[in-house]
């Protein structure tokens, strides 16, 4: 019996206390945000079935307005927390576009870092394109600046 009192003081002392449960609260997007990708490779020269180390940092500034869950509008996009102002690391979440088209392939090993490993597979200038998707902003993507790689 005495275990049972124990657990029940907690529950009396904060009915007691006149606690209040409100709603847990989440941030929408208010507008539309600024996103760029800045992208960087190491090294940017190598020869032929090599690997280059691709990272991305990512800036995004938006206005996230914080409402109570229960106010949300059916589909309306919402998050616990704003994205942060300045991500590291984010290479690994963007698709990249390749120019020429199939001079990398991307192993499917995960780097615990972010970053993606590319293996070079062509002779030549290959310029690498990180392109992502903006949190939610249904279908709109953004265009990084691209890194060129002298492949010898």
């Amino acid at each position: 019996m005495r275990f049972i009192s124990v657990l029940a003081v907690p529950v009396v002392l904060g009915s007691l206390a006149g606690c209040e449960q409100r709603a847990p609260t989440v941030y929408v997007l208010e507008g539309e945000q600024t996103v760029e990708l800045n992208a960087s490779a190491s090294p940017t020269t190598v020869k032929l079935g090599e690997n280059v180390v691709l990272h991305v940092e990512q800036r995004t500034t938006g206005n996230w307005k914080q409402i109570p869950r229960n106010e949300l509008k059916p589909g309306q996009c919402w998050v616990y927390r704003p994205p942060v102002e300045v991500e590291p690391e984010v290479a690994h979440s963007v698709q990249w576009e390749v120019i020429p088209e199939g001079a990398v392939q991307f192993p499917q090993e995960y780097q615990l870092n972010k970053s993606r490993v590319a293996t070079m597979m062509v002779k030549g200038t290959v310029k690498l394109t990180p392109i992502g998707k903006v949190k939610c902003e249904e279908g709109r993507t953004v265009v990084g600046s691209t890194v060129e790689i002298e492949v010898t």
